[in-house]
Order: C-alpha cells, then structure tokens, then sequence
C-alpha cells in the first residue's frame, strides 16, 4: 500500500520550539506509512529543512504581520489546503502553529480531517471553540491539555534527536569564547523575546560570585509578527553595559550546533516570565545531563522536580535565580547528581523514535479511510 498523503502546515517558517519539533516529525515520520508535503507561506529556515529531505513545499497565503492580517488570511489558506489536498490526494491535515490550526479547521472534511497539535497553553475562547472542531488535538503537557480539556487533546511530550542524549560530543564553547576551566557557565538557549526572561538571569548574574560566564543562543525570531520581540536584543545588549557585564556576556545569535553548545554549559537556564507549555530547551539540556534551573511556571513543571532534575525558581524573582546559580555553580556533585538524574528523566520521556511513533498513531486513527 502506498504511503498516505499527509499536509503538514506551519503559517510560522523561522525556526522556534514549535516549528523545530516539525522539523523532527518530518525526518522521523514512517515514510512508509506517510507521505509528508509541508505547507507554509514562503521561504525560509524551515522550507529549506522540508525540500534538503525531499520534502515536497507547497506555498499558500497564510498569516501576517498584524492579527488583522493573519484572520483576513484564513478563508484563502482554508481554499488553498483543500487544493493542494485534491491535487496530492492527502487524508489528512496537520496543523503545527495556532493560524494554521484555525486554517486547518475552516478547511477540514469529513474526507480531510485536521490534527491540530497545540505548542502554547491557551485561555482563549475563540482558540478553545475552533479546537473542538479539530479531529484530534495534541498537545505536549498536561497543562496545555487541561486548558483546553473539552477538546479531548492527547499529551505526547516532545521528543529530542539522539544527538543530545551523546556522552562523548564534542562541547568546544569555551575555547571559542577564551572561557577558562574555571570560569563557571551558564546559558540560556531560545528566541530573544522578554517572556523568556533573559534580563532576570542577566540581573542575577550581575552580583553572583564567582563570576560566571553567560551564553545567549537566539535571535529575536517572530519580530515581523510580534512587537514585544523588536528590538530586544538592542535592549538586552544595552543592559548588559549598564550592568558591567559585557566581558561576561556572549551574545551568540541563532547556532545550529544547539546540542553542542548546551554540552559546554554548566547550568542552562530557562527563566521565563510567562506560561510555557513544554520549553524544547530545557529537554534538550536534560537529555545532555545538564543541570536546568527553571522558572516555575505553566508546564515546566510537569519537566522539572525541584532539587531532583533540575532547580524551579519563581518566575521574575532576580534573588532566587542568583540564589539558585550560586549553589549550584559552587556545587560540583549536586549539579552532577541533578544532571544524571535529569538524562534518566529525558530517556524515560524524550526518546525520538516513541514521539514520532505516538504522533503516527494519532495520524493513521484520525485519518479518513479510503473508498
């Protein structure tokens, strides 16, 4: 039996949590059972991911730069899903980012259903309605879950490439920064945006001894379509001055050597100000045996247990976090401890070829059945 046509839409094409999980799901999907076509609204990083795999890209007019725009986007994209879908024969919808699930929605049939796997913890209504018209929702932590309960989503936690979960990779950060052995480092790894909280852990920084060294692995990703994002890296940039911190403080963009640099780390950090769903970055670092210290907040929770894989701080609080970095900068076999214990969490949860798996059985039970 040929492999079932399946539209894999994305209205998002820069690379984030969310499109970096699709971005698995397209190399880990059974090509045997399913034939991928991706769906996005031009180029960009992840088109380039799609058609380096044989991918087949199909463009259609979706999202925008305002939430004006991406509504008045829909009723198009909707069409255009039912087109490409009539011209490739796909069974099945998938929708990877909050406009392309509403897209989806608008454009599913009895014959074209629509899996719509939800990245955020929402508290919209208007969300909340247009996901129970979804044939199936997933979503990666019970928090998002309950938040949308009437919509029967299914947890699937989102797994992590074998690459991270390497003992013996290289970790080269520190001769790439002139950082000494002994010079302790942290980083915080995700897109420049002020909900990742990246000026609480550059405050906190700011008075810990001994002086730590500090990596920011991101670019402000989003900033066409999200205003918060603009200029932020400026922003950060100028605080990072104004609390004397610029020879500690290493601004290194996008990197495609994630798994390497998080092996470089002493501790990642993932102080975030609002509610996450499943941040990528923290079981990435699990999955390396890093020690993670966590805001906590939406479903980091559900990742992190406080003193066991990892360290919870409350969200915002620039003492607790400095706190928190102090004992376990200064404290070799607790971050060792926590880090062994934190690879054994990632293996029970974040294996790869379990998510992909998982995901496939929520796609061949929803799928439309052929004639």
């Amino acid at each position: 039996m040929a492999p079932a046509p399946v539209l894999f839409c994305s209205h998002v094409v820069e690379w984030g949590g969310a499109e970096r999980v699709l971005a698995d799901l397209l190399v880990h999907i059974d090509r045997d059972r399913f034939a991928p076509h991706l769906v996005v609204p031009g180029d960009g990083p992840l088109t380039q991911h799609a058609r380096e795999l044989g991918v087949p890209v199909a463009e259609i007019p979706i999202g925008g730069g305002s939430p004006l725009s991406k509504a008045l986007s829909l009723p198009g994209a909707a069409r255009a899903l039912r087109r490409i879908a009539t011209t490739t024969g796909a069974r099945l919808i998938y929708a990877n980012s909050m406009i392309a699930g509403y897209a989806g929605v608008l454009a599913q049939r009895p014959e074209l259903p629509c899996v719509w796997h939800l990245h955020i913890v929402t508290d919209s209504r208007l969300a909340r309605r247009a996901l129970r018209r979804a044939a199936a929702v997933i979503t990666p932590s019970q928090l998002a879950a309950q938040a949308v309960r009437r919509t029967g989503a299914q947890v699937i936690q989102n797994g992590v490439p074998a690459e991270f979960f390497a003992r013996d990779g290289a970790a080269p950060l520190r001769d790439e920064l002139g950082i000494p052995p002994s010079t302790p480092l942290c980083g915080i790894v995700g897109r420049l945006d002020p909900h990742k909280g990246h000026e609480v852990l550059l405050r906190a920084v700011a008075a810990l001894t001994p002086r730590a060294a500090v990596a920011i692995v991101g670019d402000a990703a989003f900033a066409d379509s999200q205003s918060r994002v603009r200029g932020e890296r400026e922003r950060l940039v100028t605080l990072t001055e104004t609390l004397g911190l610029t020879d500690r403080v290493h601004f290194l963009g996008h990197r495609d050597d994630t798994a390497a640099v998080i092996r470089s780390l002493d501790v990642l950090v993932a102080p975030s100000v609002a509610p996450e769903s499943a941040p990528r970055t923290i079981a990435e670092a699990q999955a390396a045996g890093r020690a993670v210290i966590a805001s906590r907040i939406g479903g980091v929770t559900e990742m992190v247990r406080d003193g066991i894989t990892g360290r919870l701080v409350a969200p915002g609080d620039v003492n607790a976090l400095r706190a928190a970095l102090q004992e376990l900068l200064g404290d070799d076999s607790e971050r060792e401890a926590i880090g062994v214990a934190a690879r054994e969490h990632a293996r029970s949860n974040y294996a790869m070829p379990e998510f992909a798996k998982r995901i496939a059985a929520v796609l061949a039970a929803t799928m439309a059945p052929t004639d």
